[in-house]
């Protein structure tokens, strides 16, 4: 089935956390500068090097904590149907790119919404769960698709909108792998979609009603100053008035 479908799960938060990201940043390259400094300095005090060793462990750990933090606080994701599976690649300060997860669609046994009845029956059957989305807080917009891998029944949770839902209904022939949950989903990407074009709308004619103002303005200023140079032009002067008044 000819079927391609790509979603941008885009992260807001990133443009608001440029400080925060910066200061994690210097902070993880101090934590790592000052675990390297107690290493070497162990190496003249050899008989401490335990110590100094112990010592730098915390200075290591950290480094990978704020590493892994600042990076889970920049993530985005795109999810690719093309008919067979679906792809999701993980993208780091909207930069580096990595595949994560390929789902083949014909080993889907389960798709609904996570705060649902239909996944607290079969959430504990997954042997491993994966998180590819950036808004946690609704849970009634997160959906769960649960399928079959090499290693076991796996569950990721994704953060679809109404394309993605559309393709993946489209993709899968089995309407029983549907969870009930999803017709209140669809409900509500379809009502989410139809706020953002108002918003768009509207913000559109706001701009070409501010542009319209603009240039009323500017006819209004040009005439003004076209009325004003009229204003100021000399009166003409009767050369027949002059002569006469010469001659006397």
């Amino acid at each position: 089935m000819d079927i391609y479908y790509e979603q941008n799960v885009v992260n807001q938060n990133i443009d608001e956390r440029t400080k925060k990201t910066k200061t994690l940043v210097i902070a993880k390259m101090i934590c790592l500068i000052i675990g390297l400094f107690i290493l070497v300095s162990s190496a003249l005090l050899i008989s401490f090097f335990w110590v100094f060793l112990i010592m730098a462990i915390p200075f290591f750990i950290a480094f990978w904590a704020i590493g892994y933090i600042n990076k889970s606080n920049n993530t985005e994701y795109d999810y690719v149907i093309d008919g067979e599976f679906i792809n999701i690649t993980a993208i780091y300060f909207r930069e580096r790119r990595k595949p994560k997860y390929k789902i083949r669609l014909r080993l889907v046994e389960s798709v609904g919404v996570f705060d649902s009845e239909g996944y607290k029956k079969i959430g504990h059957t997954a042997t491993k769960k994966h998180l590819a989305l950036v808004n946690y807080d609704d849970e009634q917009s997160i959906l769960y698709v649960l399928y079959n891998s090499d290693k076991g029944k796996h569950i990721i949770f994704l953060e679809p909108d109404r394309g993605f839902m559309i393709a993946l209904r489209r993709c899968v022939a089995a309407i029983t792998v549907f969870d009930k949950s999803i017709t209140e989903l669809e409900k509500r990407l379809t009502q989410k979609e139809s706020d953002t074009m108002s918003v768009v709308k509207k913000a559109v004619d706001n701009v070409s009603s501010s542009k319209r103002s603009a240039e009323i303005e500017n006819a209004k200023t040009e005439d003004d100053i076209d009325n004003t140079s009229d204003d100021t032009v000399p009166e003409k002067i009767d050369n027949s008035e002059i002569e006469d008044n010469d001659k006397q």
